[in-house]
């Protein structure tokens, strides 16, 4: 056959098969190959951008931690010299060392107190980080103090109160006596030095975190970044706004061991460099924190560049497939579906003219190709039409010497027995049935045409045996018109007639004819769609089940064998007529008999012949 010849040149060129694999068709090898140049100069920018933050990065945090290094090395060089001054007092200082000594209430108990509290506030012009320089008398737990001025008579009473408390506990471990501890007091933080000279009484000095750092509180402004003082555990000792304080507590505790040993991104909540230094005089570290954004400025288009090349080139990229659609990869997708349409029998499949010269010669050449092939195909078509019509015929012809000699035995059988009434109605009968037999040029009946027929066939079996046989009828409403092989059904009845009866036991042999539709899914045809199921049906004695499956093998085998040729028939006429594969199920019935089934296509129904007509008539 040309379409076969056809296919399997299309298979052997590879065009034909199911589908290409996608990773071997042209557009995706061009893709691979655009996107192969195209991703190692996006890479490289990439990478280059994000080596040239690094670089910013590492630059920025190297400056500021020199300037953290230089203020906290300023911090904890005025925490040593006022810790110094502490010492010396407390080793060298008569009058405080001669305070706790003298009776409280003499003149040189008040003369020590009064010099001692002179030195004090002498003192407190040099060492301007100390907010109070105090001296405490432990025998009479007496304590004065030298404030600065800047410090108010409210703040210097709770600083009092709170140096009460401390001084009571006395001497311990984690103490003021050990060295600088952390103390909060009304929301703010301060560092705190007692020294015990060891005759009873102790010199000290308070210093507030927030002057200490105030230098360091210019370097917020204008949004270039903040410092701050934590304490060991990451608790913030300076003031800070509230968004801030949330995003230090929650983004910087994984950050800060990176920070500590160089720099680390912190999220506050925007991304900022983290540089942070421990101070070597308290359990405090200062953060210094800019913003990434403002590190970065000197690199605005540079950036810009970077993020718009992957977008340029995922641009490029959906024009250069657009292009490749449109110029080559829908023509050969055009061309594949068109030799796939051949492939699947449909000839009518042709492809439109290509802007491109190469494309429109092989277009030219296909559609010349299929049409050739359209023609020889339908000329083998009908040969092959003919040539079913005329088996057709011959097999319906096959069928009608059959019936004859049945119908002859019949009447002599009437004459031997001398009943011409019954002859008469036989005759009228007969007739009907060798009109409708010796019909061979329908090539279909209605079902109602075919059942009448068969109620002649039965009607003459009942005068034979009026008290041993009965039938009966019954069509689904709306069956009536549709269309079958003539003969279809007649060799089931007249095989359960000839076989049944003559197995039959007590009571009447009885036959009954049924049409009805059965759905997709209740059908058994081998197309498994809807279809029309006749069923002749008997009570007699059925079929051994060991002949069963021999003889359905029979009536479905590809050449007739010398028996059950009628059977044959039906199935072979059926494909013929309907091109579609149809079976005879043959079943034993759960009380006796034997049910004979035979499901026809239900759609297309064919038109309904001239013959057919004649016959209602």
């Amino acid at each position: 056959m040309p379409a076969s010849w056809l296919s399997n040149r299309l298979r052997r060129s590879g065009l034909g098969s199911a589908r290409p694999k996608q990773a071997k068709t042209l557009r995706t090898r061009l893709i691979i190959g655009f996107v192969g140049v195209t991703a190692p100069l996006v890479l490289l920018l990439l990478w280059n951008n994000l080596y040239s933050t690094s670089v910013v990065r590492s630059q920025v945090a190297q400056s500021n931690r020199s300037l953290l290094t230089m203020y906290l090395s300023d911090m904890d060089k005025v925490l040593e010299e006022v810790q110094n001054y502490l010492f010396k007092t407390a080793e060298q200082n008569r009058d405080l060392m001669t305070l706790s000594q003298n009776e409280r209430g003499g003149w040189d108990y008040y003369r020590a107190k009064t010099q001692a509290a002179s030195d004090l506030g002498a003192n407190t012009n040099y060492y301007e980080a100390a907010d109070v320089l105090f001296a405490y008398s432990s025998r009479y737990e007496d304590l004065f103090l030298a404030q600065q001025q800047n410090v108010t008579f409210e703040r210097k009473e709770r600083i009092v109160s709170r140096l009460r408390d401390v001084l009571r506990a006395g001497p311990g471990a984690d103490t003021p006596y050990t060295g600088w501890t952390l103390e909060e007091l009304d929301g703010s933080h301060a560092l705190l030095r007692v020294v015990d000279n060891g005759y009873g009484s102790a010199v000290g000095a308070w210093v507030d975190l927030g002057r200490l750092m105030a230098p360091l509180h210019e370097l917020g402004t204008g949004g270039k970044g903040f410092a701050v003082l934590t304490s060991g555990a990451g608790e913030p000792l300076t003031e800070l706004a509230p968004e801030l304080r949330r995003g230090l507590d929650a983004g910087t505790p994984g950050a800060l061991a990176e920070a500590l040993d160089g720099y680390a991104i912190a999220d506050v909540p925007q991304p900022h460099l983290l540089v942070a230094k421990d101070s070597r005089m308290a359990d405090m570290r200062l953060l210094l924190l800019m913003p990434e954004k403002s590190l970065l400025e000197g690199l605005p288009y540079f950036r810009y560049l970077t993020y718009a090349v992957p977008v340029l080139a995922a641009v490029l990229l959906g024009v250069y497939l657009y292009v490749l659609q449109r110029a080559v990869v829908m023509p050969m997708y055009r061309l594949i579906r068109g030799m796939r349409k051949i492939r699947a029998g449909d000839l009518s499949a042709r492809l439109p003219d290509s802007r491109l010269p190469e494309f429109d010669t092989i277009n030219e050449t296909f559609n010349g190709m299929a049409a050739q092939i359209q023609h020889l195909k339908i000329d083998i078509y009908e040969e092959k039409i003919r040539t079913q019509k005329a088996e057709l015929k011959h097999l319906q012809a096959q069928i009608q010497p059959h019936f004859f000699m049945n119908s002859l035995n019949i009447v002599y059988q009437l004459a031997q027995i001398r009943s011409y009434d019954i002859i008469q109605s036989i005759a009228l009968h007969l007739v009907r049935y060798f009109r409708f037999t010796i019909n061979t040029g329908a090539a279909s009946v209605a079902v109602r045409d075919e059942l009448e027929h068969i109620r002649d066939y039965l009607t003459i079996q009942k005068h034979r045996f009026p008290q041993s046989l009965e039938f009966g009828f019954e069509v689904e409403p709306g069956l009536e018109a549709f269309q079958l092989p003539p003969l279809s059904v007649q060799p089931l009845v007249e095989n359960a007639m000839v076989h049944g009866f003559k197995s039959s036991g007590g009571g009447p042999f009885r036959i009954d004819v049924t049409v009805r539709r059965v759905d997709a899914a209740q059908s058994r045809t081998a197309s498994g769609g809807a279809a029309v199921r006749i069923e002749v049906k008997d009570n007699g004695k059925g079929i051994a089940e060991d002949a069963l499956g021999p003889l359905l093998e029979r009536i479905h085998a590809a050449e007739p064998g010398e028996r059950h040729v009628g059977l044959w028939n039906v199935v072979r006429r059926c494909r013929l007529y309907y091109g579609a594969p149809v079976r005879i199920e043959l079943e034993n019935g759960e009380d006796g008999g034997l049910r004979a089934a035979l499901e026809l296509p239900r759609s297309p129904e064919p038109e309904a012949p001239a013959a057919g007509k004649e016959r209602m008539a």
